[in-house]
């Protein structure tokens, strides 16, 4: 590899936290917020929100842009979960399994009674992943500006055509054309009017419950979904 072309590659690598080159470790990492309970009755409300990051984000990302502070202060007995779930895992789709098996099935076990999900971008579609491969695990997803696939994915339900070619393995429309109302009540969206999603997000929001879309003007960044942040919070009860 020419020398110039090194610089530049650990330029990006040293920029980005060095995101692009962490490894699909198992158990897949995480950081544990646990509620401080001040009574008994609330030790044994067993609540836990599982955030799944976006492209680009650690797990930590969600303490330093205030969303921890936002679940504590709306839900003080809300455990906390950030996963390092990062693009990684989805390129060799693991992602699922690792939650499975990593995070929610040893919080089932240990008796959570409600388990959330809240996911960001690339964590929106592995929310609805999980939701679609466990739909008994999860009592209900936040998802703000989630990918949903390329273009010739949902170009059809834009053009109300019917879809050219077989959905790739991470289509996801052929499931949520098709929601079931149990499913659809879980759904919760939220995105900025200006995002680079939000002609596919405008097509989710179609198969959901009115109610359960937030939107308002603002692009995909955290200036954005920080004001989104707690106009979903509002509905998990």
């Amino acid at each position: 590899m020419p020398l110039k072309a090194l610089a530049s590659l650990c330029l990006v690598a040293l920029l980005s936290g060095c995101y692009y080159l962490q490894s699909t470790v198992i158990p897949i990492q995480a950081i544990h917020y646990p509620h401080q309970a001040a009574t008994q009755e609330q030790k044994q409300l067993k609540q836990l929100m599982v955030l799944l990051p976006g492209i680009g984000d650690r797990a930590s990302a969600f303490d330093k842009h205030g969303v921890i502070e936002m679940i504590r202060a709306a839900y003080p007995t809300m455990d906390i979960v950030a996963v390092e779930a990062h693009v990684k895992y989805y390129s060799a789709r693991t992602i699922i399994v690792r939650l499975r098996q990593d995070i929610i099935k040893p919080a089932l076990d240990a008796g959570y009674s409600e388990i959330y999900l809240g996911g960001i971008s690339m964590g929106g579609i592995g929310s609805l992943l999980y939701l679609k491969n466990y739909p008994d695990d999860i009592s209900k997803i936040f998802i703000l500006a989630p990918y949903l696939g390329d273009p010739q994915d949902y170009n059809y339900l834009i053009e109300n055509t019917a879809p050219t070619q077989p959905p790739r393995d991470v289509n996801l429309w052929p499931w949520l054309t098709q929601l079931p109302d149990a499913t659809k009540n879980k759904i919760y969206l939220a995105y900025g009017n200006n995002d680079k999603f939000a002609i596919p997000n405008t097509l989710l929001a179609r198969q959901l419950p009115p109610e359960h879309t937030v939107t308002q003007a603002g692009k995909h960044n955290w200036k954005t979904w920080i004001q989104l942040w707690p106009q979903l919070l509002k509905n998990v009860h």
